[in-house]
């Protein structure tokens, strides 16, 4: 269990949650460009997540050496509507001059277990994540990670997931072992959907979200129950 309430940051509402985690990617890819060259940053799907990535769209960053990885994807065809990369080209990436072998898509062309060991590959080349940005869905499932699901206890970078609980039963996830490998997270839980879970985590109860390591959760009024 890694969730901390002293780690948290609480808003009125999703907008302003959106724009301080903006603010805070803009502030990591500068500080990572200036001491590495290079900012890899891992997307989440989302509503409060997309409100971010469209304050994002003429932000102050070079978009030259900005690496956007997927937390999750589900097994869609590229430009499938449902997809978390077609959400964010068209909120962001579509708007920025980021070169295309810049945004590591996940590529379901051979099967989903082909994707997740050719993500794993890709992944393996990566020291960590500058910033990694997440979402919780009402039963404490995070990216694709869900609750008493095998692919909880995996070692490898990513995995497969072949049973979601909602459609498309298929996707592709990073695993706790690549998520955790951050300098900095934040956790998106926005809404009155979240009031639930939230209380449930902060009473101790073990879920996917709760392993995930050294995070900022970001919360809107909706959302706390306190």
């Amino acid at each position: 269990m890694f969730f901390e309430p002293n780690q948290l940051q609480r808003f009125e509402n999703g907008e302003q949650a959106a724009q301080f985690v903006a603010d805070e990617v803009v502030t990591a890819c500068a500080q990572a460009i200036a001491e590495r060259g290079v900012f890899h940053w891992v997307l989440a799907g989302g509503s409060t997540p997309e409100l971010c990535y469209r304050l994002l769209r003429n932000a102050d960053m070079d978009w030259s050496k900005v690496h956007v990885w997927f937390g999750d994807e589900r097994a869609l065809p590229k430009g499938d509507t449902d997809r978390n990369e077609t959400m964010a080209r068209n909120a962001l990436l579509d708007f920025v001059a980021i070169p295309d072998t810049n945004i590591h898509s996940i590529d379901f062309s051979n099967g989903t277990q082909a994707a997740a060991s050719s993500y794993v590959q890709e992944i393996e080349g990566i020291d960590s994540f500058d910033l990694v940005m997440l979402g919780m869905g009402e039963d404490g499932h995070t990216a694709s990670l869900f609750p008493n699901h095998d692919t909880l206890q995996s070692n490898e970078l990513a995995v497969a997931e072949f049973d979601s609980p909602k459609p498309p039963s298929e996707r592709v996830s990073m695993s706790f072992k690549a998520l955790n490998n951050h300098k900095a997270c934040y956790i998106l839980a926005t809404g009155a959907s979240k009031k639930d879970i939230l209380q449930d985590i902060t009473n101790g109860t073990d879920l996917p979200v709760t392993h995930i390591e050294n995070a900022i959760w970001v919360v809107d009024n909706a959302a706390w129950y306190i």
